[in-house]
């Protein structure tokens, strides 16, 4: 992982998690179609949001899903 995130890499975190408060729960393949990102890509993104402490990744078998780590604190966030 590169040690300064340029804009670009910032500019798309927000967008992946402002998917992930809207939807409250999505899975990688969602978020590759919803971006129009790479796999790859989006990938990397989530493990940057992951490594930052604001989401978490769900298994169910196969499938990755994403949520935040606390909606509550999101949620009253959003209301100020």
């Amino acid at each position: 992982m590169p040690r300064k995130q340029t804009s670009k890499i910032l500019e798309r975190k927000n967008d992946v998690l402002k998917l992930i408060r809207e939807r409250g729960e999505v899975s990688t393949n969602d978020l590759v179609k919803m971006t129009g990102l790479s796999h790859s890509q989006v990938f990397y993104i989530l493990r940057l949001l992951q490594r930052d402490g604001v989401i978490r990744e769900i298994k169910r078998g196969k499938v990755a899903y994403w949520r935040l780590v606390n909606p509550e604190a999101e949620a009253g966030d959003q209301r100020v």
